[in-house]
Formats: structure tokens, C-alpha cells, sequence
């Protein structure tokens, strides 16, 4: 759990660093910087989640899974618009398998199981 926690933190520092790079090169009317805007804060959040799965473990599975699919959104979109290179583009995708395949692995919390 915590090693998946530093890698959603160092690959959402990464493709997030990156993405605001945009910002400086590139004004509002290139596609960089819309992608730009859209990919910091899914970074930022895969960061942030990675924060709160060190400190919190497996009760913040639902959170890591919409994490996850916010990275997954930005890469892609980053990707078809061929703003994000192959490496960037697999380094996102890695950070997607490897929390998608911890919250599959991971049973749900106490907190998370409904009871009837």
C-alpha cells in the first residue's frame, strides 16, 4: 500500500509538473494550454490521493479508483491531441493500472462494506 502510495505521488507530481509547463510556452489560444488546465489538477489530485492512501490506508479505496480514472481522462486526452509524448503517456497509464489494480486487490473497509 505504501509503495503504491509514493508511486501515485511521484507519477502525479510528474505528469502534473509537465502540464503545468504548459502554462509558461503556451497561451489560451494554443491546445497545449487547454490541456495544460485539464491534466495539473488531475495531477494534483493523484497526488493529493497518494497523500491521503499513505496516512489512511484502505479507506480511502473509492477515492484512489476516481483518482485513477481522472489520470486516466487527462492522459488520454493529452495523448489523442499529441500534446503528451509516449513517455509521458506511459508513465500516466502506469500510475492508472497500478492504483485500478491495488483497489481491485483490496477489500473494502468496515466503513465500506454495506450491511443488510
Amino acid at each position: 500500500m505504501k509503495a503504491v502510495a509514493v508511486l501515485m505521488i511521484l507519477i502525479g507530481l510528474v505528469i502534473g509538473a509537465g502540464a503545468a509547463l504548459e502554462f509558461r510556452y503556451f497561451g489560451p489560444d494554443a491546445e497545449q494550454f487547454w490541456v495544460g488546465v485539464f491534466t495539473t489538477p488531475a495531477g494534483l489530485f493523484f497526488v493529493i490521493t497518494g497523500v491521503m492512501l499513505w496516512l489512511r490506508g484502505r479507506s480511502v479505496r473509492g477515492i484512489v479508483l476516481l483518482a485513477a480514472l481522472f489520470m486516466f481522462a487527462a492522459t488520454t486526452a493529452a495523448t489523442v491531441l499529441h500534446v503528451m509524448g509516449p513517455p509521458a503517456t506511459l508513465t500516466g497509464m502506469i500510475g492508472v493500472l497500478v492504483a485500478v489494480a491495488w483497489y481491485w486487490r483490496t477489500r473494502p473497509s468496515p466503513a465500506e462494506r454495506v450491511t443488510g
